[in-house]
């Protein structure tokens, strides 16, 4: 089974969020994901991030948030 932490999170002007999460692996392994969701709630997507940095991680989180680079 494996363990989820929230790290943080970012919102939206609209109230979606993007949720930092380091996910802990049963064998100790531990990966990075974020998880967005719109303003009520519902989950858009989830991505993982196993070979990047929290910095890295959290910094597309927030660049969602404000918008930038979203199509």
């Amino acid at each position: 089974m494996e363990n989820k932490t929230l790290i943080s999170e970012y919102y939206r002007d609209d109230k979606g969020v993007a949720k930092v999460y380091k996910n802990t692996k049963e064998d100790g392994n531990s990966y990075l994901s974020i998880l967005f969701k719109d303003a009520e709630g519902e989950r858009i997507k989830e991505e993982d991030f196993e070979f990047n940095s929290l910095r890295e991680v959290e910094d597309k989180a927030e660049d969602w948030a404000l918008g930038v680079g979203v199509g």
